[in-house]
């Protein structure tokens, strides 16, 4: 059995209960010619929650929510209401998460397409979460944030530029460019975000921050002379240590 006969296979399942159908064969062609799984299902699932993809955002990935749910599980040790920011938002996985998992939380998501505000409030509220504890800004990186924030939680653009013929195929064709590539080889919402945040954040708070597992040492430059207290590097589910975390 191919790869494509095996998500197939697994489609007809998760959609379409068994039951062969002339959506099923449509949908069928758009696995078979690479179209992504999740885009094909209409969904995906990200730490319980149901992440909807109707309007095409990138698809959340396993490896960001390996680092979510340590920053969840650090965050619940926090007493008192919190106040969260999930920036570069998407599909608003991050920020439901939060939403879902920490019910003590305010959420403020940030995204700089505003053709994905309709697809955040729809995940907020296919999840059954309360929309009041959530408020959706179209900007770019921390701009349109206001306040400050108990901890604020990135998901940036990292990838070079020069680096797009080396992506896989489908996420080529199908996913928004938009949310992959940066400038400075990868590093542009980088440095915005090491500059910016520590004056959003509350005391004792915290910037999470997804990167690549080449940019330690370019990263650990940047933060050197800042006000940062401590930078450390957590790891993605194969033993890498991509992911920033930034101490104020």
């Amino acid at each position: 059995m191919t790869y494509f006969d095996r998500q197939v296979e697994k489609l007809l399942k998760e959609k379409y209960s068994g039951v062969e159908s002339e959506g099923f064969y449509a949908d069928s062609v758009r696995i078979r010619t690479g179209e992504p799984y999740e885009y094909v299902l209409g969904y995906t699932d990200f730490l319980d929650a149901r992440i909807d993809l109707s309007d095409r955002p990138m698809i959340p990935r396993l490896e960001t929510a390996f680092w979510v749910n340590r920053a969840i599980e650090e965050l619940r040790q926090k007493t008192g209401p919190l106040r969260l920011a999930d920036t570069f938002s998407g599909a608003g996985n991050v920020g439901v998460a939060l939403l879902k998992h920490l019910p003590n939380a305010m959420v403020d998501f940030s995204e700089f397409d505003e053709n994905l505000k309709p697809q955040i409030e729809k995940n907020i509220l296919i999840n059954e979460l309360d929309l009041s504890r959530a408020h959706v800004v179209m900007d770019s990186d921390v701009r349109g944030l206001t306040g400050t924030y108990d901890a604020i939680l990135a998901v940036p653009p990292y990838v070079p530029y020069e680096a797009l013929p080396d992506l896989d195929p489908e996420m080529i064709d199908y996913e928004p460019h938009l949310a992959f590539f940066a400038h400075d080889n990868g590093h542009e919402f980088h440095k915005i975000l090491i500059e910016k945040a520590w004056d959003m954040l509350n005391e004792g708070g915290t910037l999470y921050m997804e990167a690549d597992m080449g940019h330690n040492d370019t990263i650990t430059q940047f933060v050197q002379g800042t006000q940062w207290s401590k930078l450390e590097f957590w790891p993605d589910p194969y033993g890498a240590m991509p992911n920033v975390i930034l101490r104020k």
